[in-house]
C-alpha cells in the first residue's frame, strides 16, 4: 500500500532532479561560451544571436542561488507542522514558492520550465487533506494555471514574444557529436522530469484512493461498533426493566398482598359473626375498612415510586415541555409541541401513561425512524375524549411489527381505558384517545 512517506521521498528525488537540470542548463551557457572564446568564434556567435548574450557566470549563479532558496523554503515548509495546520499561511508559502520558481525560470533565461512541475507536486502534497468544495475549486484553478504556465513558458512559444538567448544556437558551435549529445541529455532531463511528475501524480492518486478506502473501512467498523453498543444498550434496558418489574412485584406482594389477605380473612370472620353478633360484625368491618385504606395508600406509594421524576414537581404540561426541551437540546431534533388541554387535572396514572408514551415515541422516532422533526398535538375531541397525536418525518414503515416499546404503550393505554393506533405510511404517527371519564381530582 502506498505510504505518505514514500510520496515525500519521491518529491525529494524530483527536487534533486530539478537541481541537476538547472545546474546542467546553466553549465551549458558557461561551457559553450568558454569553447566559443577559445576557438575564436565569438563574432560568429554574436551575429547568430538575436540578443546580446548575458554573462554565463551571472546565469549560473543567479539560477543556482535562487533555486537553493526555493529548495530551502520547501524544506522548511514540510518540516514545520505549523504551516500544515494553518491553511492561509500554507497558501502564502506556496505562493512564495511559485514566485521563486518564476525567478529561477527567468534566471535561467527561460530555457527550462520543469521547475513549475515541482511546485505543483509541492502543492498537491501540502493540500492532500483538503476535501471541501471550495478547495476542489482551488485544485482545478491551480491545475489549469499550471497547464497555462507550461504552455506559455515553453521556449519555442516565448521566444517569438521575447528576445532571448537561444541555447541551441550556443550548442551549434560545438563539435557535432558533442553538441548532439548535450542536446540529447538536455531533452532527456526535461522528459524524465515530466515522466517523474506523471508517476508522482499516479502514486498520489493511488495513495488518496487507499486513504479513502481506509476511512470507509473505519466508518464501517465504527458503524458495527455503534450497532453493537445499541444492542448492548437495548439488552441493558431490558434487564433494568425486568429488575424494575421484580421490585414492583415484591412491593405489591409485601404491601397489597398482605392487606388483601387480611381483608379476605376479615370478610370471612364477618360472614360468621353477622348472624350472631351485629356489634362484633360492625367492629370487624371497621377493621377491614382501615385495612382497605392502608392498602390504597400502599398502592399509591408503589405507583409514585415508578412515576417519572419530571412529574413530581411540575404540572403535566410543564413536565412535558421540560422533557421535550432536553430531548431537543441533546439530539438536535426539532419538536413542535401544541398543548390544548388547558388546566385539566389528570389522575396520576393517566399522567404517567401520557408522559411515557410521548417519551417512548420520541425515542422510537430517533432510533428507528431517524427523524429530525416531531410534532406533538394534545387536543380535545368533540366526543368528550382527549387526543394525543404524535407525528414524525422519519422513514416510517409500511408494515408495523409490534416490539417491546409498542406493546408497552398498548398495555399502558389499556390501563386507562384508552385507545391507541399507529400508522407508518408517511413518517410515523401515534394516535391516542383517552376518555374524559378517566380524569379525577387527585
Amino acid at each position: 500500500m502506498p505510504k505518505f512517506k514514500h510520496l515525500i521521498i519521491l518529491r525529494r528525488m524530483m527536487l534533486w532532479l530539478n537541481f541537476f537540470a538547472i545546474l546542467f542548463n546553466a553549465t551549458l551557457f558557461t561551457y559553450t561560451t568558454d569553447y566559443v572564446i577559445k576557438t575564436g568564434q565569438s563574432y560568429q556567435l554574436l551575429t547568430s544571436l538575436k540578443h546580446i548574450p548575458d554573462s554565463p557566470q551571472a546565469i549560473f549563479w543567479q539560477s543556482s542561488i535562487s533555486f537553493l532558496i526555493l529548495a530551502s523554503l520547501m524544506f522548511i515548509h514540510h518540516h514545520n507542522h505549523h504551516f500544515n495546520h494553518n491553511s492561509e499561511l500554507n497558501n502564502l508559502i506556496l505562493l512564495a514558492e511559485l514566485l521563486l520558481a518564476i525567478v529561477v525560470f527567468i534566471s535561467l533565461r527561460m530555457t527550462y520550465n520543469g521547475v513549475f512541475l515541482l511546485i505543483f507536486v509541492d502543492f498537491i502534497i501540502s493540500n492532500r487533506n483538503q476535501y471541501n468544495f471550495h478547495d476542489y475549486l482551488i485544485w482545478i484553478l491551480v491545475a489549469i494555471s499550471l497547464l497555462l504556465i507550461l504552455l506559455v513558458t515553453d521556449y519555442s512559444i516565448i521566444s517569438h514574444l521575447l528576445t532571448l538567448p537561444d541555447l541551441t544556437t550556443y550548442l551549434s558551435f560545438l563539435p557535432a557529436q558533442i553538441g548532439s549529445t548535450l542536446i540529447f541529455w538536455k531533452n532527456f532531463i526535461s522528459t524524465f522530469n515530466l515522466t517523474f511528475f506523471i508517476l508522482i501524480l499516479i502514486y498520489f492518486a493511488i495513495f488518496q484512493l487507499n486513504q479513502e478506502n481506509d476511512i470507509q473501512n473505519k466508518l464501517k467498523l465504527a458503524s458495527k461498533a455503534n450497532d453493537e453498543l445499541k444492542n448492548y444498550a437495548a439488552l441493558s434496558e431490558h434487564i433494568a426493566q425486568d429488575r424494575e418489574r421484580k421490585r414492583i412485584a415484591r412491593d405489591l406482594h409485601d404491601s397489597v398482598g398482605h392487606v388483601l389477605t387480611g381483608i379476605d380473612a376479615g370478610i370471612d370472620a364477618s360472614l360468621v359473626l353477622i348472624d350472631i353478633d351485629h356489634a362484633a360484625t360492625k367492629k370487624q368491618l371497621g377493621k377491614i375498612q382501615v385495612a382497605v385504606k392502608q392498602g390504597i395508600k400502599d398502592v399509591r406509594k408503589a405507583l409514585n415510586r415508578i412515576r417519572p421524576g419530571a412529574l413530581k414537581n411540575y404540572t403535566l404540561a410543564e413536565s412535558l415541555r421540560k422533557m421535550l426541551q432536553e430531548y431537543a437540546e441533546l439530539s438536535q431534533i426539532k419538536i413542535n409541541f401544541n398543548y390544548h388541554w388547558g388546566t385539566t387535572d389528570f389522575e396520576k396514572t393517566t399522567e404517567n401513561v401520557i408522559f411515557r408514551i410521548i417519551e417512548e415515541s420520541i425515542t422510537n422516532s430517533l432510533r428507528h425512524g431517524h427523524a429530525d422533526e416531531i410534532t406533538i398535538n394534545c387536543t380535545i375531541l368533540e366526543q368528550h375524549r382527549y387526543q394525543l397525536l404524535i407525528k414524525d418525518n422519519g422513514s416510517g414503515t409500511p408494515k408495523i411489527k409490534p416490539g417491546y416499546g409498542i406493546t408497552q404503550m398498548k398495555e399502558r393505554v389499556a390501563i386507562i381505558n384508552g385507545k391507541i393506533s399507529f400508522d407508518g405510511s408517511n413518517g410515523f404517527v401515534t394516535k391516542v384517545e383517552i376518555p374524559m371519564e378517566g380524569e379525577i381530582n387527585d
